[in-house]
């Protein structure tokens, strides 16, 4: 390839359409070349990491449509050889009129994830609202299986006096959440390397907000930092 050519870093699901659409390189592909490495990126927990894997693949820009941080962000984990268990939990409301209702809580470790410090929140340094903290109890089902019910939930008006409450309980059983992938518990930087050059004109509506289907970043390097 001519010193020109760069590479194009998305989720190895859309790589033929990038190739297909806009004749450029994807970093990873179908065929799944490098999908590990696509993996590591998105899920990196601070820009510095994320950089290198980008400078090592010679990625220039980052395509991230509405499904990564969401419905596909499990898979992302699993490639990059952790857990999805790592960044978000199922735990149960107790139950009303003998049922449990589920509900997905998602970690800082989440909200710290390149995929949704770019699609969530533009690159943007964020000072949460409020961090939530909830405590749980471990139980088992009827049926055997283990599961985890709520049993408290307080709300602060900083991530640092909820890092506090937690610090100051002596079961491990506490845990500051998010409840929307669009409101985060903890505080995060702006992306320093990272430009939001498109918005797709076709939008979803997620958590009750309307957004791009697809969002278009160029990856300045890391010598901009």
């Amino acid at each position: 390839y001519p010193e020109t050519a760069y590479g194009v870093m998305s989720w190895w699901d859309y790589g033929y359409w990038i190739m297909r659409i806009s004749h450029r390189i994807p970093n990873s592909n179908p065929s799944q070349g490098h999908a590990v490495e696509a993996a590591r990126f998105f899920t990196a927990q601070d820009e510095s990491s994320a950089n290198k894997l980008a400078d090592q693949l010679g990625s220039k820009y980052v395509i991230i449509d509405y499904q990564m941080p969401t419905a596909k962000f499990y898979a992302m984990p699993r490639w990059a050889g952790n857990s999805e268990h790592e960044f978000l939990g199922t735990y149960y409301l107790p139950p009303e009129d003998g049922k449990l209702q589920p509900v997905t809580l998602l970690y800082p470790t989440y909200y710290r994830s390149m995929v949704v410090r770019l699609y969530n929140f533009d690159g943007k340094a964020v000072v949460p609202e409020e961090s939530i903290v909830i405590s749980y109890e471990e139980k088992i089902s009827r049926k055997g299986v283990r599961y985890m019910e709520i049993t408290g939930s307080w709300s602060f008006p900083s991530y640092k006096a909820a890092q506090a409450y937690v610090s100051s309980q002596e079961s491990e059983n506490y845990r500051i959440v998010g409840t929307t992938p669009f409101a985060t518990p903890v505080p995060l930087e702006k992306l320093n390397n990272y430009k939001l050059v498109h918005k797709s004109g076709s939008e979803v509506k997620i958590a009750d907000k309307n957004l791009p289907s697809v969002k278009i970043f160029q990856y300045l390097g890391s010598d901009k930092s």
